[in-house]
């Protein structure tokens, strides 16, 4: 099940402006501007002035750039994006699978994953969706009790009850999908996240057996298997009194 984890921001840089007065040769520099990343762009500047005598220039003129503009300089080109609003569940499950994050190397990884903390999407530019994409999450509380002598289930026995089905939006920048996050742990009973597209998933879709993390991992928590093609990560939490449930 491919997945990821990690940051990278694109920098773009505003060119630095400069007004010569004809009767010096003092320059100020403009401030920088991020184009097309929000409300804080910066006012240019120009203390610099030309003296009474001179004739206007062309950027000083009336037909210039309106105050704190500039317009984008000539072979900037946009970012690519893919447009996913009219793909249907099929479409829009192949297109996250195939995303690749752009820091890692491993091609079995995904762009859009999840850990225990929520759904992260973590994307190569040339891939990145035009629109959020919108996946289901379900959380359930896993019981665990220690499995009858001679179980197939192994040394433990889980059960599922349903806590909560909602829709949350990842991207289509990089980031955290707002209100992911799982609920905590209790007393035996651990945490089940799916994040999947299309049906709900229900209890008898999720597996017989999980992994508990390895006594020498810094993670407490594990990736699960579960089976549905529709389904695109699952993420098991248990309690940390699981060795005595």
């Amino acid at each position: 099940m491919p997945r990821l984890r990690a940051f990278a921001v694109p920098l773009l840089t505003a060119p630095l402006l400069a007004l010569t007065a004809c009767s010096g040769s003092g320059s100020d520099s403009g401030a920088g501007l991020g184009l097309g990343l929000g409300p804080d762009r910066a006012t240019p500047s120009a203390s610099a002035s030309p003296s009474a005598s001179a004739p206007p220039t062309p950027s000083s003129s009336p037909s210039g750039p309106a105050p704190g503009t500039l317009p984008v300089p000539t072979g900037v080109a946009s970012r690519p994006c893919t447009p996913i609003a009219s793909l249907d569940a099929a479409g829009l499950g192949a297109y996250i699978k195939a995303l690749r994050a752009s820091d890692r190397t491993t091609s079995s990884y995904s762009a859009l994953f999840m850990v225990d903390t929520g759904v992260y999407l973590r994307l190569k530019d040339a891939q990145r969706p035009c629109e959020p994409i919108r996946v289901r999450l379900s959380h359930f509380r896993v019981h665990i009790a220690k499995a009858t002598p001679g179980s197939s289930t192994g040394g433990f026995a889980f059960t599922y009850t349903p806590l909560e089905t909602l829709t949350v939006s990842a991207g289509p920048g990089d980031g955290f999908a707002e209100g992911s996050k799982p609920p905590g742990t209790e007393k035996c009973g651990g945490t089940l996240s799916v994040s999947y597209l299309g049906d709900e998933v229900t209890p008898r879709e999720l597996p017989s057996q999980l992994q508990f993390p390895k006594t020498d991992s810094t993670l407490d928590w594990t990736l699960a298997d579960v089976s549905a093609d529709r389904v695109l990560d699952a993420v098991f939490k248990p309690p940390a009194d699981s060795g005595s449930c």
